[in-house]
């Protein structure tokens, strides 16, 4: 019988041969996958051989393109080459190398590069954008000696309208490092273009689309390889949505070619929707400087030039309305019942206080209805209403224009205030109140200071879109209307057109009568013996008449020449479109702005213009001295 220490030995051995057998089987399981892998396999493991790192790459999608009101192509994309470095892959000995085949500076690519590695050394950026044909084709010769460098298809914006539409329509360009901490979140990476200014950055979310990735497999040299899982992991690109806009691009061009050698803005709405037909502040620039990087030049004339081409004068100006201010006065004192349709006021060719005789234009007028004061630009009569007592059978007691009943009035029609409009860079204009007078003058201020504000002069300050908005409610009946430039959205995927959410337009309280006689006094402006007879536009050959109401101004300016201004609506018998302009260093309202207003009018409801010689008349006035 085996003792008790043999069967523990047999059991020993018993155990160690099943343990090398398993091991042994291991053993030459690996062996046999070695060999499958080295000799069988060679080609399906080579990238693993060579580095098996998963890259992700952004695809951005195309962005949406722009449209003016009747499907006229404003701006689309084309496609530009750009060479991408990969920090962790690259040598910086061969930035040199970069610098000879691309045909660059060494110290504009150096430059570059250590912008890119200051913000990440992990992530692939653009070294160089929109390279040539030939320099793409030197880099990817002698890719193998660069490692970490590679090429993408980017886009750029390009337009193809003769309207420049600059300040509206804005401009793209890449995220820079601000914008990145505030939109990070929102999926936004380095390298991406993204709406600066004006429309598309207002409506960058929608314009921009939906990004796309891949998945690469690369080597050691950062090179692709070959797609992961064979693409089936990819997310595609979806394009941004189109914008079409209210804007009528023939009006637009015609107007901006009117404002060469000015300065100033215009800005013509639909009086029933607010729908801009045309905005344009000069001097501008052409937004494809943003394209291929900026010269010294474009810089110096972008950002050194007093004149200031960037600055939106149609939203951002703040000068006096001069006597198109009328209308409102108009407006404010019918309603209020300070006067009436038939009213007259004496005006002996202007209007005393103290010791100061504030003239009129155009001598004395007598007796003076509102209607003729409108029509002749009465100053005595307007200072009249804002400086005296009236006193009725509506007002015993006696009633006054004063601060607080006139900074209401204002805020009804829009002024003091930004508009909702769809696009940023907008000032609010200068509407005094009695706070804005005890700061300025602190030793005491009294009717000598506020009279002028009667006839849109002194410290007060308005914008071409302010006019035109007010100009549009005094026609449409007093409507304040949303002014916006954006009419539809169209979704690429679908093609489901939708309208933008705006505000809704809120309703001046002035009875339609008391609106009723302000626009017969404007219709005399243009259509009588007003102040605005170049603004007709009479029945020629196949055209018939158009009638226009509007009203002229003439801002003075203690620095230089004065601002001409203009306000129109038309048809004066079923207004469509309001107008608001101001040329500034110009001279008279009747003058410079005037005819701009009735040519951009002309050529929206007839597609062109017939007047060539009041064009040439245009084109030959110039803003002169200081701004």
């Amino acid at each position: 019988m085996p003792t008790l220490a043999a069967t523990a030995r047999d059991d020993a051995q018993v155990r160690y041969r099943i343990f090398s057998v398993v091991v042994l089987a291991v053993l030459a399981f690996l062996a046999a996958r070695l060999v499958q892998m080295q000799l069988l396999d060679t080609e399906q493991y080579a990238t693993e051989a060579e580095g098996n790192a998963i890259e992700t790459k952004i695809v951005r999608p195309a962005r949406g393109y722009i449209y003016d009101r009747n499907g006229v192509l404003l701006v689309d994309n084309e496609t530009t080459l750009s060479v991408t470095v990969a920090p962790r892959y690259f040598d910086e000995a061969d930035l040199p190398l970069v610098a000879e085949l691309a045909g660059r500076p060494l110290d504009e690519v150096a430059a570059r590069y250590a912008e890119i590695t200051a913000r990440s050394r992990y992530q692939e950026d653009v070294l160089l954008k929109n390279v040539p044909f030939w320099t793409f084709a030197r880099l990817q010769e002698n890719q193998y000696r660069l490692r970490g460098i590679g090429f993408r298809e980017d886009q750029q914006r390009r337009y193809h309208s003769d309207a420049k539409l600059t300040h509206a329509l804005g401009f793209v360009n890449e995220i820079n490092e601000d914008e990145l901490d505030r939109m990070e979140e929102q999926g936004f990476r380095l390298g991406d273009r993204i709406g600066k200014t004006g429309l598309e950055a207002e409506y960058e979310p929608i314009l921009r689309g939906r990004v796309g990735r891949e998945f690469w497999l690369v080597n050691v040299h950062g090179m692709d390889v070959q797609p992961y899982e064979g693409g089936a992991e990819n997310v595609e690109p979806q394009s941004g949505a189109a914008l079409t806009l209210a804007v009528d691009a023939s009006v637009q061009a015609l107007a901006e070619s009117l404002f060469v050698d000015k300065r100033g803005g215009a800005v013509m709405i639909d009086v029933n929707t607010g729908g801009i037909i045309s905005m344009v502040s000069a001097p501008d620039f052409d937004l494809d400087i943003y394209r291929d990087g900026f010269t010294q030049a474009e810089v110096d004339f972008l950002y050194r030039n007093p004149q200031k081409p960037d600055f939106n004068r149609a939203t951002q100006a703040s000068l006096p309305p001069g006597s198109t201010w009328k209308p409102f006065m108009a407006a404010v004192a019918l309603e209020e019942g300070m006067i009436k349709p038939e009213t007259t006021l004496y005006c002996p060719g202007g209007y005393r206080i103290g010791g100061r005789l504030y003239r009129c234009h155009g001598g004395a007028h007598g007796d003076i209805a509102v209607e003729d004061a409108i029509r002749v630009s009465c100053n005595t009569f307007f200072f009249r209403l804002m400086n005296d007592t009236f006193v009725n059978a509506e007002h015993p007691e006696g009633i006054t224009m004063d601060l607080d009943r006139f900074g209401y009035w204002t805020r009804q029609f829009g002024f003091g205030q930004l508009a909702p409009l769809d696009i940023p860079n907008q000032g609010p204009g200068l509407i005094p109140d009695s706070s804005y007078y005890d700061e300025r003058w602190p030793a005491g201020w009294g009717p000598g200071y506020t009279v002028n504000l009667g006839i849109g002069q002194g410290n007060m300050g308005t914008s071409p879109l302010q006019l035109a908005r007010y100009t549009a409610a005094v026609a449409n009946g007093g409507t304040l209307v949303t002014p916006h430039f954006v009419k539809s959205i169209t979704d690429p995927a679908t093609g489901v057109t939708r309208e933008p959410a705006y505000k809704r337009p809120s309703q001046i309280p002035i009875e339609p009568r008391n609106f009723a006689v302000v626009r017969a006094g404007m219709r005399e402006v243009v259509e009588g013996a007003g102040t605005a007879r170049r603004a007709r536009i009479d029945a020629v050959d196949d055209f018939p008449k158009i009638p226009v109401a509007g009203k002229t101004g003439t801002a003075e300016n203690p620095r230089g020449k004065d601002h001409s201004v203009f306000i129109a609506y038309a048809p004066a018998d079923d207004p469509q479109v309001a107008v608001g302009v101001i040329v500034e260093n110009a001279g008279y309202g009747g003058t410079a702005a005037a005819p701009i207003a009735s040519l951009m009018i002309e050529q929206y409801f007839r597609g062109t213009v017939t007047r060539p010689q009041l064009v040439e008349f245009v084109r030959a006035q110039r803003s002169v001295g200081r701004i």
